[in-house]
């Protein structure tokens, strides 16, 4: 069925590269799937890469996700070239350009001659005039390539493949002809040789692709990215929302301390009013009081004064009997004179005034340091789960077995991880590291000096594991070689690797050291029995906490602690994308499932799975498949919820 041409026609920006902002060139793809022009991206990487650092990694200029470049990815100035083409988006620049009538011959180009192209070969992605198309189909090894009309590409008259021509993205030059359905990965047949001779269901690709476009699967696909996508815009929305709503707060809180600030300025002014007008007060009282002891002080004086002055005029100028009188006139008023004297004297008072100030106006910056503490509240939103897959309940999903490698040993400790494509296990019992392919078929050992516990991942091609002689030993899971090992001078049984540390298990201790150094940053202890431990990062963990206990801490603070007598020495804990927890019971041979605030869900019998005693459980990541070790008979179930 032909694709309508208004809608097909619309893909522009599929062919512009969002570094430059032109049609691609040379098209090449990341892992996150973002196309770019193969200059642009090399520019970029030589722009981002620190090149007095040894790197193996850089991030997608859009999403920032990092880019492995492998092992050994040489130096940066090659890493554009060894990405892989992107053959769509190659495809759609050729119908572009056979839409807008501007395709011209190859084979021309070549022998520096322009002449509008006619038609397209689909096998060896080149188009021709009239007359290279003839030549084309007079050669033996090209006669019955397929050859397609240009004007019905552009035109869309029935539907056509540009480019037949996909080339494997591990062995450059080979062309894609099968299609592995174990690793469900499009390959070679260098590939199927090699690296997939062992896969059961390898295909023809032509037999993948018959109805791939109506299947059943490519319908599912999209409705479950047109689902994610909505899902991502309302989160995105939300967001928008959120943030709108925190400026708002922001904004109240600058008005808050603004009234707070304007409301102790106006009580500040009140209260100074009243202290002035108390002040005034006082002071108008007191004057007038000093100043009428001075009043009547000075009409005492003005009559000593007057007195002084009669009697020496009656000295020198009065006669006998006048000075006589006149002394006796004084004499006669001199008690009188003394009382008032006495009287005025005794009332007399110095005046003095003083502000007595409360401790809280004296030390009112002290007292009063701030006006309030600003606090950021995180608060979990109830936002949905995004997921590219079968929805999956958790809670009532069957569990079924997908296969079962066997170690033929007995008691030991068998913990391990998943990889893309493999198995990581270690072997207590030979001191060994294994590798296994996605069949189960060993592909790889390595001895160690000590018995390996726990592994953890480091990043995509490094993991840790400890051992009995407490040390942790630094591999490579591609070639497994021991990259290197130190002593950590602290007991350790299980483990966790999170942000550049390791949090070290050993009952009744947790220990957090240094990744690299090995140095102590933190201990903490349980009631015991911590052997195994499940680590969000350094601050959110769970671990047993007793022989039928396990308890989640977050910043310190034990959040839950879950409780059963069908719970006998945890041991390995994990968690599924839904974030619930399930947790190993070795003694009682059992698997227990809680949600994340601790609240049973349903007790899985290890029989029901075919082990005895769980010891370690793993969930791949983003998945609905985990494996669980058994300590008793060596054996280790791949299992999935459906």
């Amino acid at each position: 069925m032909a694709i309508a041409q208004d809608k097909t026609d619309n893909f522009d920006d599929l062919l512009t590269c969002t570094i430059c902002l032109e049609t691609y060139k040379g098209p090449k793809y990341l892992p996150c799937l973002h196309t770019f022009c193969k200059t642009c991206i090399n520019t970029y990487i030589l722009s981002t890469v620190n090149k007095g650092k040894t790197g193996t990694t850089f991030k997608c200029p859009i999403c920032r996700q990092d880019v492995l470049m492998g092992e050994s990815p040489g130096n940066p100035e090659t890493w554009a070239e060894k990405l892989p083409g992107n053959h769509f988006v190659a495809s759609m620049m050729d119908r572009q350009e056979i839409r807008k009538s501007e395709k011209m011959c190859d084979s021309c180009k070549v022998n520096n001659k322009s002449e509008k192209a006619r038609s397209l070969c689909t096998v060896c992605e080149e188009a021709f005039c009239s007359s290279c198309e003839t030549y084309h189909k007079s050669f033996k090894i090209s006669a019955k390539h397929p050859i397609i009309s240009l004007e019905d590409v552009g035109t869309n008259k029935e539907t056509v493949i540009v480019s037949s021509l996909i080339f494997c993205e591990e062995h450059s030059g080979e062309i894609i002809k099968a299609y592995c359905v174990d690793h469900s990965k499009p390959i070679c047949t260098l590939c199927a040789t090699l690296s997939h001779r062992k896969c059961d269901d390898v295909i023809t690709i032509e037999k993948a692709v018959s109805g791939i476009k109506k299947s059943q699967k490519a319908m599912e696909m999209s409705a479950e990215l047109k689902d994610t996508s909505k899902q991502l815009s309302d989160l995105i929305r939300d967001r928008k929302k959120h943030l709108t709503d925190f400026e708002k707060e922001v904004h109240a809180i600058l008005t808050k301390v603004s009234t707070i600030k304007d409301n102790i300025i106006e009580h500040l002014n009140k209260i100074e009013g009243q202290i002035k007008d108390e002040i005034i007060k006082s002071k108008k009282e007191t004057v007038l009081k000093l100043s009428e002891e001075s009043t009547k002080l000075e009409s005492l004086k003005r009559t000593v004064d007057n007195w002084i002055a009669i009697y020496n005029t009656c000295l020198h100028h009065g006669s006998e009997l006048q000075c006589l009188l006149e002394m006796n006139r004084i004499n006669e008023n001199k008690e009188k004179f003394g009382d008032a004297f006495n009287k005025g004297i005794c009332g007399i008072k110095n005046m003095s005034m003083h502000l007595e100030s409360n401790d809280i106006v004296e030390n009112f910056a002290k007292r009063v340091p701030i006006i309030g503490k600003v606090k950021l509240v995180e608060t979990k939103t109830s936002c949905p789960k995004l997921s590219l897959g079968k929805k999956i309940n958790f809670h009532t999903g069957n569990i079924n077995v997908i296969k079962c490698i066997d170690l033929n040993a007995e008691s030991v400790f068998l913990s391990g991880l998943f990889m893309k494509d493999e198995f990581i296990f270690t072997n207590s019992q030979s001191n060994e590291v294994l590798k296994f392919s996605h069949n189960g078929d060993i592909l790889a050992k390595l001895k160690l000096s000590g018995k390996p516990f726990d592994i953890d991942l480091i990043n995509g091609t490094k993991a840790a594991v400890s051992s009995s002689s407490n040390t942790i030993s630094i591999i490579n899971t591609q070639d497994m070689t021991l990259c290197r090992s130190f002593a950590t001078t602290y007991p350790v049984h299980g483990f966790c690797h999170v942000n550049g540390e390791f949090i070290l298990a050993s009952s009744p201790t947790l220990t957090w050291i240094n990744a690299t150094t090995g140095v102590q940053i933190e201990q903490a202890t349980t009631i015991g029995d911590n052997f195994l431990l499940y680590a969000k990062n350094r601050s959110d963990y769970i671990c047993a906490d007793g022989s039928n206990t396990v308890s989640r801490t977050v910043n310190n603070t034990k959040v839950f602690s879950y409780t059963n007598e069908k719970l006998s020495n945890a041991r390995g804990i994990s968690v599924d994308y839904d974030e619930n927890f399930y947790i190993c019971a070795h003694t009682s041979g059992n698997i227990h499932q809680i949600t994340k605030d601790g609240k049973l869900i349903r007790i899985i019998p290890a029989e029901s799975i075919g082990i005895k005693q769980p010891w370690v459980i793993r969930f791949k990541k983003n998945s609905n498949q985990f494996f669980v070790t058994c300590y008793q008979t060596g054996k280790i179930v791949v299992c999935e919820i459906i």
